[in-house]
């Protein structure tokens, strides 16, 4: 589908459904005559449906639309594996999920590779409006939340590692929001659910547990819960409302937890990936672009405390920046916050934008 850059994001409802889920989206450059074309290709965090990015990505679009200039930038975004319960049900019996995060990882990079060899073709439904090409982009930049954060540094370093599976893709910057690339284990949310793990059964059956909790809530209470109690925006609550009731949502994001928590401990790449210089006419622009928060429940404060120090030790080609106000973990509920880490987003492709210019 392709959402509207000058109206609300239009909603995709499969026939004879009231779903508010989204699979895709998809927002191309107005840009005529661009001298480049870019795909910006956001990775989603856990609870992975791009639906709670809309307005997110339809702020940085309405942003992009008027500083473009030189380079045309699209941008895409889609869920994460084994979300809608249409995936699962279409796989019927002896189904492969639920999903781990080295299976969302290598989907993730095949998708990528895949999309960036056909310019303007975003989308998996409908329009590919905008520009479109036999060519591919001329590079990529990689943006990931949370966990996507993690996957978008990983298919760096599996890109590097074999550049050959994907010989076409040129993979340049990586825009990485509120990262979860080290140690989820020592953060506040990851050591409670560490502790729960530790009950005999949670690991088996926590997904039926916070299904029987959540059995006596109708789908609209639950909007209502999180527009009123929570200040969730009316999108993203009834996104919430309609994956809390769904039925493999909830076991989809415990099992892609879980994983988190078990795969995602010390900085698994080596001071290599930080350093290593991209294409020439672009050494003075930094590779990846890191915004944390304040007080970050996903992450532990000495934790990204010692990232940051190594990387000011070390140097390598990476921007730093930490929230001085109190923008949270899941911005996205928010309209308001969506806009303020739009603009900063918008930002760093400004100053991608001018290091290419060099």
């Amino acid at each position: 589908m392709v959402l509207d850059t000058t109206a609300s994001p239009q909603i995709l409802e499969p026939a004879g459904s009231n779903s508010v889920m989204l699979s895709s989206i998809w927002l191309p450059s107005e840009l005529r005559d661009a001298k480049r074309r870019a795909l910006v290709y956001f990775v989603c965090g856990n609870p992975g449906l791009v639906g709670f990015y809309a307005d997110f990505l339809d702020g940085l679009r309405g942003m992009l639309n008027a500083s473009e200039a030189r380079t045309a930038y699209d941008v895409y975004g889609r869920n994460l594996l084994g979300f809608s319960d249409a995936e699962h049900e279409s796989l019927g019996e002896g189904r492969a999920g639920p999903w781990d995060l080295d299976a969302q990882i290598e989907t993730i990079f095949d998708d990528v590779a895949s999309r960036a060899e056909l310019r303007g073709c975003g989308s998996d439904y409908g329009s590919s409006s905008g520009s479109s090409s036999g060519s591919g982009y001329d590079f990529v930049v990689l943006a990931g939340h949370s966990v996507g954060a993690y996957i978008a540094v990983d298919i760096f370093h599996r890109h590097a590692r074999q550049p050959d599976r994907a010989p076409r893709l040129v993979l340049r910057h990586g825009l990485l929001l509120f990262p979860t690339i080290a140690s989820i284990d020592a953060s506040p949310s990851g050591r409670r659910l560490q502790l729960l793990r530790r009950l005999p059964t949670f690991d088996a059956h926590g997904h039926t547990y916070a299904w029987l909790a959540l059995l006596p809530w109708p789908r609209a209470a639950l909007c209502w819960i999180m527009g009123r109690a929570m200040g969730f925006s009316p999108r993203t609550a009834d996104i919430t409302a309609e994956w809390l009731k769904s039925r493999y949502g909830v076991l989809q994001a415990l099992h892609l937890g879980k994983s988190e928590l078990d795969g995602i401990r010390e900085d698994a790449w080596g001071e290599e990936l930080w350093e290593a210089s991209t294409e020439a006419g672009d050494a003075a622009t930094p590779k990846f672009f890191l915004f944390y928060g304040k007080e970050d429940h996903w992450l532990a404060s000495h934790v990204r405390d010692e990232f940051i120090r190594r990387r000011e030790e070390r140097g390598g080609r990476t921007s730093i920046a930490v929230d001085e106000g109190d923008i949270p973990h899941a911005f996205c509920t928010s309209e308001h916050n969506s806009w303020l880490v739009a603009k900063r987003m918008h930002g760093w492709i400004e100053e991608i934008e001018r290091g290419g210019e060099a």
